[in-house]
């Protein structure tokens, strides 16, 4: 008997952390469906949790506030962006081929949540909760630029005169969404012409 009432209680607390998570993903994805289509100051609390049809004080108890709501948001970006993919190009062995498929994975994710990175980027300076969740997205493009930067230089991929805090900061612009979206947005060219002209400049510091 205290078997299948401990059977009983696991199921329940399972059910309920399962329609607990469900709900937060519906919350998460209805917060990034506003930042596509809302001025970033209308994207509160209560407005996403109408958007959700989910009560005001749930969105409280899951992020505490809008900035935990931002935070956690970015992080959802990443998922949904498959952030994984640019990780495992950036770890391929050699660095050449390395920063070829770390471009494309960029110019991909970009792509993919243009319209909700947009917002934050656009706001990071005004807003301090879409400056952590920029910080979220962006963090670790540096080092992560710096380190291509730094295995390129170990092979001998450099074009000579080029030194690696000079390509570092080059591919540090080249690997930015604003970069990305002037020649998407601005430029109106599809993702495919993006990374061939984002491989056009790259050949300003390495050797191919």
């Amino acid at each position: 008997m205290k078997y299948a009432l401990s059977m009983a209680r696991t199921y329940v607390q399972d059910a309920r952390a399962e329609a607990a998570a469900a709900k937060r993903l519906q919350l998460l994805d209805a917060a990034i469906e506003m930042l596509g289509s809302e001025p970033l100051p209308r994207v509160t609390l209560e407005a996403v949790a109408r958007r959700a049809g989910a009560a005001r004080s749930t969105v409280y108890v899951m992020f505490g506030s809008r900035a935990g709501l931002f935070d956690a948001v970015a992080r959802r970006l990443l998922e949904r962006i498959g952030f994984d993919r640019l990780v495992a190009a950036v770890a391929v062995p050699d660095p050449l081929e390395a920063l070829r498929q770390a471009m494309h994975e960029s110019v991909r994710l970009y792509a993919e949540q243009r319209d909700a990175a947009r917002a934050l980027w656009s706001w990071a300076d005004l807003d301090t909760d879409a400056a952590g969740a920029f910080a979220v997205l962006d963090g670790g493009r540096v080092t992560g630029t710096a380190h291509l930067v730094s295995r390129l230089a170990a092979a001998g991929r450099l074009r000579p005169g080029v030194s690696p805090d000079e390509a570092a900061d080059v591919l540090y612009v080249l690997t930015s969404f604003d970069t990305f979206d002037q020649l998407f947005t601005d430029r109106r060219l599809p993702v495919e012409m993006v990374e061939r002209r984002l491989r056009l400049l790259l050949q300003s510091i390495v050797s191919v």
